[in-house]
C-alpha cells in the first residue's frame, strides 16, 4: 500500500476514532457521577463502580487514539517540502480548534469569578503549558502534549532517513518504556532517586502504532517482531510502576492496575482486529470520527453546562443526563468542525500546496 490511503481505510480509521472518543466521554461522565453523588446513591453508582474498577474506558480511548496517530500521522509526511508541509498541516489541523476551546474555558472561568492568568492562557495555546510552568486549563488536554512530542520525534526521524528503519524504531520505543519503568524501579529499591515521568510510556503507544503500520500494511521485515517485543515490554512495565503510581497519587494508575492494564490490552486487541479485518464499516461511526477531535476538546465543557440543570443523582434517570451530554457534544463538535476545523485544514493545504500525496490524518 502506498502512502495514500483508500477511502475505505479512511472510514475504518474514522470509525476507530469515534470509538475512542466515545470511550473517553463515557469514562468522564461516570467519573463525574461518582464524584457528584454519595456511594450507594443508586443503581448508576453500582454501574460506575463496576466500570471504573474493571476497565478504564478513558485510558482505552487514549491508547486507541495514540495507536491511530502512530499508524496514520507519520505517513502524512510527504510532498515537495515534506517537513514544512507536515508542520503547517499539523498547526492548522490542531491549534485553531484548541484555541477556540481555550477561549470557551477561559470565559467560563471568568464568569465563575476565577479568571485564568494571561500567562496560563498563552502557555496553553502552545499545547505545551507544562514547559512554561503552567497548568492546563482543562486537565483532560494532557494528551495533546504527548502528540506534540511525537510529531517532533517523527519529524526528526524523517529528516535523518530512519522513519521506516525498524531497528531504530525498536530501540527508541523500548528506550521510551525504560525511561518510565527504570526510574521507578531504582526509586523503589532505594538505588537512585531519579525523576519519574510517564511521557515515555505514553509515547511508546504512538510508536507501537507506527510499528504496526510497518508490519501490517507496509510489510517491512522485522516489524512484527519489533511490535510484539514492544507490546511485551509495555505489559511488563505497566504493572511494575503501578504500586509506585498509586502511592504517589500521580494519576497514571488511579483506581488500580486492573482497569488500566485491561484498557491497554483492549485497545491493542480492538486496533489490531480493526486493521486486520478492515472494521468498523459504519457510516455513522465514520462521521462521528470526523468530529472526534472537537469531541475531545469540548465534551467536558458541554457536560459542565448540562450538569447545572441536570445534576447526577445515582438513579436510572442519569441515563437521560448522559444522553443529553452526548447529543449536545456531537452537535457542538459538528459545529466546531464545520466552522473551524475543516476551514482551517483547507487553509493549511492552500498555504503549502501538496503535490502527489493526498492524505487525511
Amino acid at each position: 500500500m502506498s502512502i495514500s490511503m483508500t477511502p475505505q481505510r479512511y472510514a475504518n480509521i474514522d470509525g476507530l476514532r469515534a470509538i475512542a472518543a466515545l470511550g473517553v466521554m463515557v469514562e468522564h461522565m461516570f467519573g463525574d457521577l461518582l464524584r457528584q453523588t454519595p456511594p450507594g446513591a443508586g443503581p448508576m453508582n453500582a454501574v460506575g463502580d463496576l466500570l471504573v474498577h474493571n476497565v478504564s474506558l478513558g485510558r482505552f480511548g487514549v491508547a486507541l487514539f495514540f495507536l491511530i496517530s502512530g499508524f496514520v500521522v507519520p505517513f502524512s509526511i510527504g510532498g515537495e517540502r515534506p517537513l514544512l508541509n507536515f508542520a503547517v498541516s499539523r498547526v492548522f489541523r490542531l491549534y485553531p480548534a484548541l484555541w477556540v476551546a481555550l477561549a470557551v474555558l477561559a470565559t467560563m472561568a471568568w464568569f465563575a469569578g476565577e479568571p485564568p492568568r494571561a500567562a496560563t492562557v498563552l502557555a496553553n495555546m502552545t499545547m505545551a503549558p507544562t514547559l512554561f510552568g503552567q497548568a492546563w486549563l482543562s486537565p483532560i488536554y494532557w494528551t495533546l502534549f504527548i502528540e506534540l512530542v511525537f510529531y517532533i520525534l517523527i519529524a526528526l526521524l524523517f529528516s535523518v532517513g530512519t522513519l521506516r528503519h525498524v531497528g531504530v524504531l525498536s530501540v527508541l520505543s523500548l528506550a521510551l518504556v525504560a525511561a518510565t519503568a527504570l526510574p521507578v524501579q531504582l526509586h523503589t529499591h532505594g538505588i537512585a532517586n531519579l525523576p519519574v515521568q510517564y511521557l515515555g510510556m505514553h509515547l511508546s503507544f504512538l510508536f507501537l502504532g507506527l510499528l504496526l503500520r510497518l508490519w501490517l500494511v507496509e510489510r517491512v521485515p522485522g516489524a512484527r517482531i519489533a511490535a510484539l517485543a514492544l507490546v511485551l515490554a509495555q505489559v511488563v512495565a505497566v504493572p511494575s510502576v503501578a504500586a509506585f503510581s498509586l502511592a504517589r497519587g500521580d494519576n497514571f494508575i488511579m483506581e488500580g492496575l486492573t482497569p488500566v492494564l485491561t484498557a491497554y490490552v483492549l485497545a491493542f486487541v480492538v486496533f489490531l482486529a480493526a486493521v486486520r479485518f478492515d472494521r468498523p464499516r459504519s457510516a455513522l461511526l465514520a462521521r462521528i470520527g470526523l468530529i472526534s477531535y472537537s469531541m475531545y476538546l469540548f465534551h467536558w465543557t458541554v457536560n459542565v453546562m448540562v450538569y447545572r440543570f441536570l445534576p447526577f443523582t445515582g438513579q436510572i434517570s442519569d441515563v437521560v443526563t448522559m444522553l443529553i451530554c452526548t447529543i449536545l457534544t456531537l452537535l457542538v463538535s459538528w459545529l466546531v468542525y464545520r466552522t473551524v476545523e475543516r476551514p482551517m485544514i483547507l487553509c493549511g493545504r492552500s498555504v503549502v500546496p501538496r503535490h502527489g500525496i493526498r492524505t487525511r490524518s
